[in-house]
């Protein structure tokens, strides 16, 4: 897991089995364009490698590792 994300990291979005196919971006890549600032904020912005931006808990957060 990735818990301090830099801007212009690339990273692969995680999920747990329950949630994969509700979701959506299992194993999907991109690079992070914002992250979150504060002690509570846990989000951080990704832009796709389709060019869709989402904003994920850094928890999904891991290595790409191509």
């Amino acid at each position: 897991m990735i818990w301090r994300p830099k801007i212009g990291q690339r990273v692969q979005l995680r999920y747990r089995k329950s949630m994969r196919e509700i979701i959506g971006l299992h194993l999907a890549t991109g690079t992070v364009i914002r992250v979150a600032t504060g002690s509570k904020s846990i989000n951080a912005d990704i832009r796709l490698e389709s060019g869709r931006t989402v904003i994920v808990p850094r928890g999904n957060l891991f290595k790409y590792e191509a």
